[in-house]
């Protein structure tokens, strides 16, 4: 199922959702947004205003959007605060940014009826079930499918032939949608040019899913949408009952929605971050048990985004700085994982450095619910890397590889050119 998949996926990357078209046709800046957050590591952990003006760089967000004050979260500690109290800094500030057509979701739910709706996907997320079924069943063999294709030659943007089409091959073949339709059906979500074509895109996927979920009503096979239609989902009175159509559709869509670009941009900055650093490359190449650490270092020293937003439910009191209800609170991942109090040298990546918690995958009731499939496919791609790619370095063709995105949210290079001496999988 994946195989053709991957080949619509790498055939033409102007049918793909690129996070730095985006960015840049939103007019978001570009800027490494630590070179401007240094300025506010020493300071205090809550500040009143918008990062991006305490950074003093153009913000990415429409004023319109602000409900009220908004206070900038900066330390680890009070970051771990706000994401651990879902009751006072809830996710409802999403409503003011969802997508049209989501309707409730996991994003924007609270409380009893978020973890309710989140237990029912749980157990196909947790790391047992990643490492096995999405691992053996669609990860490997989509690996497979790219290495073969990136080893018939000496040279590639792994950018573009590599991290693209992973997620969206293991995600659209995981829920089931076939690999003839997978391509069509991500377009048909994400690529809008306006308000009318944003409708048109999600009826067509909308009437996909509704097929797809008739079809497994009468016949399930070992997929996730499969899964989700025979599920039972718990009530409040603890009594339980079947997903809705709604339900499972908006599920669905919102899976597939964050469970492609997050990975995508995390596994080209993971790349491009140990390339920039040659000799730890080497000693994973050398030492596989530091795969798991690598990821987990990269993922805090560089996340691909760099705040969160959560909307202030009741006046509260965080590290000595009132804030009133109505407020919006921006929980800074780039200063809290570089937090000089948790990090020894936190600016610099060090895949030795011991494990400790971190907030590229957020924390609290809505830390991402795809984490652990994201860094086993990573492991995965990066192992295949070091095994099929031998003296793997930048083509001097092109520019020096670089980051683009927002400055905020949806950072991930821009391209990934390098060259190596293709080898046979073992």
């Amino acid at each position: 199922m994946a195989s053709s998949t991957v080949d619509l996926a790498t055939k033409d990357r102007g049918v793909l959702f690129n996070p730095n078209d985006e960015a840049k046709a939103a007019g978001w800046g570009t800027d490494d947004p630590y070179v401007h957050l240094a300025k506010l590591h020493d300071g205090p952990p809550v500040v009143k205003g918008v990062l991006e003006d305490l950074m003093g760089i153009p913000r990415q967000y429409h004023t319109e959007m602000w409900l009220g004050d908004v206070y900038s979260i900066l330390s680890f500690e009070a970051v771990n605060k706000a994401f651990m109290d879902s009751e006072t800094f809830s996710n409802r500030v999403y409503e003011k940014l969802s997508k049209p057509g989501l309707g409730d979701t996991l994003l924007n739910l609270d409380g009893g009826e978020h973890k309710r709706l989140r237990n029912v996907s749980k157990p196909w997320f947790k790391p047992s079930f990643t490492d096995g079924w999405w691992t053996n069943m669609w990860t490997i063999s989509a690996i497979d499918e790219i290495f073969d294709r990136i080893t018939a030659k000496d040279h590639a943007d792994l950018n573009l032939e590599l991290c693209a089409p992973l997620p969206m091959s293991v995600v659209s073949a995981g829920f089931g949608i076939p690999a003839s339709e997978a391509l069509e059906f991500r377009q048909a979500l994400l690529m809008h040019a306006s308000p009318e074509e944003m409708a048109k895109g999600h009826a067509f996927a909308a009437d996909m899913l509704t097929r797809l979920m008739d079809e497994r009503r009468a016949k399930p096979k070992d997929d996730l949408i499969s899964r989700f239609v025979h599920a039972d989902i718990e009530q409040a009175d603890g009594t339980t009952r079947k997903m809705t159509p709604d339900e499972v559709m908006r599920y669905c869509f919102l899976i597939i929605h964050a469970g492609g670009g997050t990975t995508w941009r995390q596994l080209g900055i993971t790349i491009l971050a140990l390339m920039n650093h040659p000799e730890q490359l080497e000693a994973l190449r050398q030492d596989r048990s530091l795969m798991r650490p690598a990821i987990q270092e990269v993922t805090r020293w560089y996340p691909t985004d760099t705040a969160f937003l959560r909307y202030v439910e009741k006046d509260t009191v965080l590290e000595g700085v009132e804030m009133k209800a109505g407020s919006v609170a921006m929980l800074c991942l780039g200063t809290a994982n570089r937090d000089r109090k948790q990090w020894e040298d936190p600016d610099t990546l060090n895949i030795h450095r011991p494990a400790k918690r971190h907030f590229a995958f957020g924390a609290g009731a809505h830390a991402c619910l795809g984490q652990h499939l994201s860094r086993q496919e990573m492991e995965v791609a990066l192992g295949a890397l070091l095994d099929r790619l031998g003296d793997l370095r930048w083509d001097p063709d092109y520019p020096p590889a670089r980051m683009g995105g927002g400055t905020l949210i949806g950072r991930g290079p821009e391209a990934l050119h390098v060259r190596y001496t293709p080898k046979p999988k073992q």
